[in-house]
């Protein structure tokens, strides 16, 4: 329940081309293919007494490639929209790429079950159409590694997804033509929403953000690093795990398990990670031996080897480089970005999953760039607490900026709305989970 409650959201932009593939230098045909349409119920576990969130979403398929970046594979993403939007009673307000949260079990990505999925909950306020990408390692490649914040596999997949969603909605005859367009995430989700804008000012330039919104987000990668190895504890002890796990196994890197995890972690890899049997906070909770206090805040050299934790030993070296390569800030970039995008990045100083400084390193390139970046690094709580609510409801605020119908009763709405749910949602959270908001 917390992996899903770690939100991020929403997204996009779009192609005015039919056929995208001469623009990007596509090799291979999207081939995009309906196989599913249905109801979906946003926060139903956790609000549906208050909250009466209902969607219409459009499930398909369509050729991407995997994370050696030639071979095709299929891969499946999701359409979501009000039912006014999707039966053309109203018009679309706008288009969002929803870079999704860290999922680590079976069955938590938007195309499959009924998750409880705040990032739906931003739409109920603005009547968009919003694509998501489930990429690989999941549904039909779910017996694979998911390449978890591996930056250029997730932008070439999700901008695939986005393109093969695009034809779709024009093949099923929406008015998207125009429309503001908007790319977000929060946590890992926000470290694909700026892998995605990185990826498309390069190879890309006919993809358009207007807003660019990432929260609480790994941008720089070896700066995480370095903060894990030089903290005393971790507030979520499986995401350092997940990544080496996920470079390991997509990039071939030359090391042991043993040589980076302590034991039952490093014999465990196989049951607690690449079977996908758990989700983030089971994996929290069998690093810390089942201790739920320590796994808020565990030990990390109940995570970490000696060595793993020196970014001078062998072992400590190739992670140290894989990381800063995949970064998407700090030394040694050359990322340009668009300076027509507008950028909201956040981050709150009690963060304890991910320190907060990664967001200001992030900001910092973007402005040292010319870009117009909207920052907000206070102390609003853990990383969930701001997740759910700040990132949200600012975010949705910052989109109303490119509405053609913006008004200011609109704003107090969704104000109110957010208002509404974070008593109810934080109430019922820790009633089902014990994590306290």
């Amino acid at each position: 329940m917390a992996a899903i409650l770690i939100c991020c959201h929403i997204f996009t932009s779009c192609s005015n081309n039919d056929d995208p593939a001469p623009i990007s230098g596509r090799a291979y045909n999207l081939d995009q293919k309906i196989t599913n349409r249905r109801e979906c119920h946003a926060l139903k576990m956790i609000a549906n007494d208050a909250l009466n969130l209902k969607f219409r979403q459009i499930v398909f398929e369509y050729t991407s490639v995997g994370p050696d970046l030639k071979t095709p594979v299929r891969l499946t993403g999701v359409i979501s929209m009000s039912p006014d939007v999707y039966n053309k009673v109203a018009s679309p307000r706008g288009l969002m790429l929803y870079n999704e949260f860290t999922c680590a079990k079976h069955g938590e990505r938007t195309s499959q079950n009924e998750i409880d999925d705040i990032g739906l909950y931003m739409n109920k306020y603005q009547n968009l159409i919003m694509v998501s990408a489930d990429l690989y390692g999941w549904t039909l490649t779910e017996d694979k590694p998911q390449a978890y914040c591996c930056p250029e596999i997730t932008s070439v997949e999700t901008i695939d997804a986005w393109d093969a969603a695009m034809q779709i909605l024009k093949d099923e005859g929406y008015a998207i033509s125009g429309l503001p367009t908007f790319n977000v995430g929060y946590s890992s989700g926000g470290f694909s929403a700026l892998a995605v804008q990185r990826y498309c000012d390069e190879k890309r330039p006919d993809i358009h953000w207007d807003l660019t919104s990432g929260g609480a987000a790994p941008f720089d990668l070896h700066s995480v690093y370095i903060s894990n190895i030089t903290n005393p504890t971790s507030g979520y002890a499986c995401s350092f795990p997940l990544v080496v796990v996920a470079y390991k196994e997509t990039y071939h890197m030359d090391f042991d398990y043993k040589d980076v995890f302590v034991e039952p972690l490093a014999s465990n890899i196989q049951k607690w990670i690449l079977s996908k049997d758990y989700g983030t906070w089971d994996i929290n909770k069998l690093i810390a031996g089942g201790d739920e206090a320590k796994a808020k805040d565990c030990p990390v050299n109940l995570i970490l080897t000696p060595d793993a934790l020196n970014p001078q030993s062998v072992v400590g070296k190739k992670l140290a480089q894989k990381l800063r390569e995949n970064s998407l800030c700090g030394e040694g970039q050359t990322w340009h970005p668009n300076t027509k995008t507008k950028y909201y990045i956040m981050h709150s100083a009690g963060d304890k999953y991910m320190d907060w400084h990664v967001g200001e390193e992030m900001a910092n390139y973007l402005k040292g760039h010319g870009c117009n970046v909207v920052t907000e690094f206070g102390d609003w709580g853990n990383h969930v607490d701001y997740g759910l609510f700040q990132h949200i409801g600012k975010t949705i605020l910052l989109m109303e900026d490119f509405m053609p119908d913006k008004d200011a009763t609109r704003e107090q709405t969704i104000k109110d709305a957010i208002d509404k749910a974070e008593e109810y949602i934080r109430d019922q959270v820790s009633d089902m989970t014990g994590i306290s908001l």
